[in-house]
């Protein structure tokens, strides 16, 4: 029987979603950046 998550991450997902974006960060270097709000204004 499968199980649905209800309500806020723990803090250990939250980690561990922290985690992978310093991952990526550290995988593209300074091949990305950052749009800012600019993104908004398309």
């Amino acid at each position: 029987c499968g199980q649905i998550k209800t309500g806020s991450m723990s803090r250990s997902d939250r980690m561990a979603k922290y985690n992978q974006l310093i991952r990526i960060e550290e995988l593209l270097d300074r091949a990305a950046t950052y749009a800012g709000t600019s993104i908004l204004r398309a």
